[in-house]
Protein backbone atom coordinates (compact mmCIF):
# COMPACT_ATOMS: atom_id res chain seq x y z
CA UNK A 1 0.00 0.00 0.00
CA UNK A 2 2.94 2.36 0.65
CA UNK A 3 4.18 1.84 -2.69
CA UNK A 4 1.20 3.18 -3.91
CA UNK A 5 1.37 6.73 -2.18
CA UNK A 6 3.92 7.96 -3.83
CA UNK A 7 2.57 7.00 -7.28
CA UNK A 8 -0.69 8.49 -6.09
CA UNK A 9 0.79 11.83 -5.55
CA UNK A 10 2.26 11.99 -8.65
CA UNK A 11 -1.06 11.29 -10.11
CA UNK A 12 -2.52 14.49 -8.92
CA UNK A 13 0.11 16.68 -9.10
CA UNK A 14 0.10 15.71 -12.92
CA UNK A 15 -3.23 15.67 -13.65
CA UNK A 16 -3.23 19.36 -11.55
CA UNK A 17 -0.90 20.72 -13.29
CA UNK A 18 -1.86 19.80 -16.75
CA UNK A 19 -5.41 21.35 -15.74
CA UNK A 20 -6.26 24.71 -17.96
CA UNK A 21 -5.76 27.98 -15.99
CA UNK A 22 -8.66 29.72 -15.68
CA UNK A 23 -8.26 33.20 -17.83
CA UNK A 24 -7.33 36.10 -15.68
CA UNK A 25 -9.80 38.80 -15.94
CA UNK A 26 -7.74 41.94 -14.90
CA UNK A 27 -4.57 43.12 -16.59
CA UNK A 28 -2.93 44.16 -13.43
CA UNK A 29 -3.88 47.60 -13.59
CA UNK A 30 -5.69 49.53 -11.12
CA UNK A 31 -6.13 52.49 -8.55
CA UNK A 32 -7.32 52.45 -5.21
CA UNK A 33 -9.41 56.18 -3.74
CA UNK A 34 -10.20 56.99 -0.34
CA UNK A 35 -14.04 58.00 -0.42
CA UNK A 36 -14.83 61.11 1.52
CA UNK A 37 -16.50 59.79 4.55
CA UNK A 38 -20.06 61.04 5.16
CA UNK A 39 -22.76 61.30 8.36
CA UNK A 40 -26.20 61.13 7.64
CA UNK A 41 -28.45 61.24 10.55
CA UNK A 42 -25.69 60.53 13.36
CA UNK A 43 -23.88 57.80 11.08
CA UNK A 44 -20.35 58.40 9.76
CA UNK A 45 -19.17 55.98 6.85
CA UNK A 46 -15.45 55.59 5.82
CA UNK A 47 -15.01 53.90 1.89
CA UNK A 48 -12.13 52.87 -0.42
CA UNK A 49 -12.56 52.94 -3.98
CA UNK A 50 -10.84 50.50 -6.28
CA UNK A 51 -10.58 50.94 -10.14
CA UNK A 52 -9.37 47.82 -11.72
CA UNK A 53 -8.94 47.75 -15.86
CA UNK A 54 -10.33 44.36 -17.09
CA UNK A 55 -8.72 42.07 -19.88
CA UNK A 56 -11.63 43.89 -22.29
CA UNK A 57 -10.39 47.43 -21.73
CA UNK A 58 -13.61 47.91 -19.43
CA UNK A 59 -12.88 49.67 -16.21
CA UNK A 60 -14.53 47.47 -13.21
CA UNK A 61 -15.51 49.47 -10.00
CA UNK A 62 -15.69 48.14 -6.69
CA UNK A 63 -16.71 50.19 -3.72
CA UNK A 64 -16.56 48.95 0.10
CA UNK A 65 -18.32 51.67 2.73
CA UNK A 66 -18.30 50.98 6.01
CA UNK A 67 -20.42 51.56 9.29
CA UNK A 68 -23.34 51.26 6.88
CA UNK A 69 -26.79 51.05 8.50
CA UNK A 70 -28.48 47.26 8.48
CA UNK A 71 -30.65 46.35 5.34
CA UNK A 72 -29.72 49.64 3.93
CA UNK A 73 -29.52 49.86 -0.15
CA UNK A 74 -27.76 53.22 -1.54
CA UNK A 75 -27.71 54.70 -4.95
CA UNK A 76 -24.63 55.45 -6.34
CA UNK A 77 -23.83 58.08 -9.09
CA UNK A 78 -20.79 58.89 -11.69
CA UNK A 79 -21.30 62.80 -11.88
CA UNK A 80 -19.19 64.82 -14.63
CA UNK A 81 -17.09 67.59 -12.79
CA UNK A 82 -15.67 67.76 -9.57
CA UNK A 83 -17.41 67.45 -6.11
CA UNK A 84 -17.13 71.20 -6.08
CA UNK A 85 -18.80 71.49 -9.82
CA UNK A 86 -22.14 69.07 -8.40
CA UNK A 87 -22.15 68.22 -12.27
CA UNK A 88 -24.89 66.25 -14.16
CA UNK A 89 -24.81 62.30 -13.85
CA UNK A 90 -23.18 60.75 -16.52
CA UNK A 91 -24.35 57.15 -15.30
CA UNK A 92 -25.94 55.06 -12.27
CA UNK A 93 -23.49 52.51 -10.95
CA UNK A 94 -24.07 49.36 -9.02
CA UNK A 95 -26.25 49.96 -5.97
CA UNK A 96 -24.23 50.06 -2.36
CA UNK A 97 -26.00 47.06 -0.95
CA UNK A 98 -25.42 46.36 3.14
CA UNK A 99 -24.18 42.78 4.07
CA UNK A 100 -22.63 42.55 7.67
CA UNK A 101 -22.28 46.44 8.22
CA UNK A 102 -20.25 46.43 5.65
CA UNK A 103 -21.53 48.02 1.97
CA UNK A 104 -20.30 46.47 -1.43
CA UNK A 105 -21.11 47.63 -5.10
CA UNK A 106 -19.21 46.50 -7.87
CA UNK A 107 -19.77 47.69 -11.53
CA UNK A 108 -18.47 46.92 -14.75
CA UNK A 109 -18.27 49.85 -16.84
CA UNK A 110 -18.57 50.15 -20.55
CA UNK A 111 -20.96 53.05 -21.81
CA UNK A 112 -22.11 56.48 -20.28
CA UNK A 113 -25.89 57.20 -20.14
CA UNK A 114 -25.34 59.40 -23.41
CA UNK A 115 -23.78 56.64 -24.74
CA UNK A 116 -20.45 57.21 -24.61
CA UNK A 117 -17.96 54.34 -24.70
CA UNK A 118 -15.42 54.47 -21.59
CA UNK A 119 -13.01 52.01 -21.06
CA UNK A 120 -10.34 52.27 -17.99
CA UNK A 121 -7.62 54.37 -19.63
CA UNK A 122 -11.24 57.20 -19.93
CA UNK A 123 -12.56 56.19 -16.70
CA UNK A 124 -8.86 57.06 -14.57
CA UNK A 125 -8.49 60.22 -16.83
CA UNK A 126 -12.32 61.70 -16.15
CA UNK A 127 -13.57 65.01 -15.21
CA UNK A 128 -15.56 63.55 -12.58
CA UNK A 129 -17.37 62.69 -9.24
CA UNK A 130 -19.09 59.76 -7.46
CA UNK A 131 -22.07 60.92 -4.87
CA UNK A 132 -23.52 57.82 -2.71
CA UNK A 133 -26.57 58.33 -1.72
CA UNK A 134 -28.46 57.65 1.39
CA UNK A 135 -32.01 56.91 -0.29
CA UNK A 136 -32.89 57.01 -4.07
CA UNK A 137 -36.26 59.00 -3.23
CA UNK A 138 -37.24 60.93 -0.07
CA UNK A 139 -35.82 63.78 2.23
CA UNK A 140 -32.47 62.30 2.32
CA UNK A 141 -32.00 61.33 -1.10
CA UNK A 142 -29.89 64.31 -1.96
CA UNK A 143 -27.64 63.13 1.53
CA UNK A 144 -24.28 61.52 0.83
CA UNK A 145 -23.14 58.53 2.71
CA UNK A 146 -19.70 58.93 0.67
CA UNK A 147 -17.84 60.68 -2.26
CA UNK A 148 -15.07 61.13 -4.15
CA UNK A 149 -12.97 62.93 -6.87
CA UNK A 150 -12.14 60.42 -9.87
CA UNK A 151 -9.39 60.91 -13.09
CA UNK A 152 -8.32 64.82 -13.16
CA UNK A 153 -10.31 66.01 -10.32
CA UNK A 154 -8.16 62.93 -7.76
CA UNK A 155 -6.17 65.28 -6.05
CA UNK A 156 -9.19 67.60 -5.22
CA UNK A 157 -9.92 64.76 -2.05
CA UNK A 158 -6.56 66.11 0.20
CA UNK A 159 -8.71 68.92 1.24
CA UNK A 160 -12.02 67.11 2.09
CA UNK A 161 -9.86 64.28 3.61
CA UNK A 162 -8.28 66.77 5.89
CA UNK A 163 -11.68 68.54 6.80
CA UNK A 164 -10.75 71.92 4.90
CA UNK A 165 -13.70 71.17 2.78
CA UNK A 166 -16.76 68.98 3.10
CA UNK A 167 -19.37 67.80 1.01
CA UNK A 168 -23.04 66.96 2.86
CA UNK A 169 -25.63 66.80 -0.29
CA UNK A 170 -25.73 66.35 -3.82
CA UNK A 171 -27.06 68.64 -6.26
CA UNK A 172 -31.03 67.69 -6.73
CA UNK A 173 -31.13 69.39 -10.02
CA UNK A 174 -29.07 66.78 -11.88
Amino acid sequence: MKAFRPLFLLLIVTIWACSPEAPNEFTGNEITVPMIAGEVQGNSTAGILTIKERTDGKAQIEIIVQNVLPNSIHPIHLHYGSLDDDGNVATLLSELREVNGTGKSVTILSMLENGEVITYKNFVNMDGSIKIHFEASGPLENALIASTNIGINQAENVAYLEGSKAITECNDSY
